[in-house]
């Protein structure tokens, strides 16, 4: 994988996070421990909500979405973490069978004025099922390093 470094992103790019595939017995293995609503493990009690069948707890799409993060888009040589979301959201649930498409679209990338050796880049992640509706959209900012500066430019 090329390093990227702060100055490598630019507002409007988008990568493509590639799909997963969820499968009923992982949303209710996780739920069981995690999330235990009667709609996460529960075919019968989730027939009977406003579901009608066993749906996804959010913090496993979450961690979907993460994993697909962490499969194509995170460097590890550059990437420092995160100092958090500013919106989490799960406009549609997921069900057992739905294959999750993933991409980020850069919003923004600066370095840091205090810490020139540091940047922010600001993106929108977004998951969407089979039918191209929106499952899972969080606005981020990742911390990166930025490009070493040259012997030359010092």
């Amino acid at each position: 994988m090329n390093f990227r470094y702060a100055q490598d992103y630019n507002a409007g790019d988008v990568f493509d996070l590639g799909t997963y595939d969820v499968t009923r017995e992982e949303i209710i293995e996780f739920s069981r421990k995690y999330d235990p609503f009667p709609f996460h493990i529960d075919d019968q009690a989730a027939q009977e909500t406003v579901f009608e069948g066993i749906i996804s707890s959010g913090w496993l799409t979450g961690l979907v979405w993460l994993r697909l993060m962490h499969n194509v888009f995170l460097c590890y040589e550059t990437t420092l973490g995160s100092p958090g979301h500013e919106e989490m959201i799960w406009p549609t649930p997921v069900r057992p069978g739905d294959r999750l498409s993933g991409q980020v679209e850069i919003k923004g990338s600066r370095v840091s004025a205090s810490k020139p050796d540091l940047g922010f880049v600001r993106y929108t992640a977004t998951l969407r099922n089979q039918n191209n509706e929106d499952v899972f959209v969080t606005t981020s900012t990742l911390i990166v390093k930025s490009r070493p500066a040259r012997a030359k430019d010092k």
